[in-house]
């Protein structure tokens, strides 16, 4: 990566979080470079999320300053989308929301098609798998081109292949649509090998840099112990909340 690409696109500088008495985030701050996959790591509950929407500006930090570099457009994916079951929904409805029936015919063909959800187009939303629901969301985020994408644990529902596949997409949307990408993370097998920047936060930001320099860092072994970056089963917690 040259030096005139690493053009800082947004950053948080010593940002503080306190909510309900309890301190959330304490002197967070990060940079997220032009072209880049950022990963957020770290246990649940460290604050990985709120970081994601203090950025995005549904969240207000208590202290600290929140900088994104002017006109960028970001598209956020969330862990999870609650859409009520009594609304009839179909995957290609909940695309068009909030598009101009004209820019929807102009740019939604290819999304569609990079992606790969051609076929789920007339299923309801609410019936479609988590891998789709993942996909879909990710083809609606894409339609506004955003300069920035915020992906919070997009693969907690996917197997190990199905997550590969999910990788390799954004790896994709990152060199073709010059998109720049944060991803908050479990599946750190996959990560450390498609990221630039690993962020490892547990209130605090315990350690930062590439993967090779993270995997033997102190602060991530006592988080995640000694783990090779190419073995599977990294994370000591499954998402047993979501099932």
């Amino acid at each position: 990566m040259t030096q005139k690409n690493r053009q800082v696109l947004a950053s948080l500088e010593n940002i503080c979080l306190k909510l309900n008495d309890q301190q959330i985030l304490k002197g967070i701050s990060l940079e997220i470079k032009k072209g880049e996959i950022t990963t957020l790591i770290g246990p649940n509950g460290g604050g990985k999320t709120s970081i994601a929407r203090i950025l995005i500006g549904i969240l207000t930090p208590t202290s600290g300053k929140v900088f994104i570099q002017k006109n960028s457009k970001i598209g956020y994916i969330p862990q999870k989308l609650e859409v009520e079951k009594t609304i009839p929904l179909r995957v290609i409805d909940f695309l068009k929301l909030n598009l101009p029936s004209a820019d929807f015919q102009k740019i939604s063909p290819a999304i569609i098609k990079q992606v790969g959800i051609e076929n789920i187009l007339q299923k309801s939303f609410h019936q479609i798998s988590g891998g789709q629901m993942q996909k879909t969301l990710l083809a609606k985020a894409l339609m506004n081109n955003p300069d920035i994408l915020v992906l919070d644990e997009p693969t907690s529902n996917m197997d190990i292949s199905a997550q590969a596949e999910f990788y390799d997409l954004l790896e994709e949307i990152r060199k073709k649509q010059h998109c720049t990408i944060l991803l908050i993370s479990h599946d750190l097998h996959i990560v450390m090998q498609k990221t630039n920047q690993v962020i490892c936060v547990n209130h605090h930001i315990c350690c930062e840099g590439n993967p090779e320099s993270i995997n033997n860092h102190p602060e991530y072994l006592s988080l995640f112990g000694k783990h090779k970056i190419d073995n599977i089963a990294i994370y000591p917690h499954h998402h047993d909340h979501q099932h």
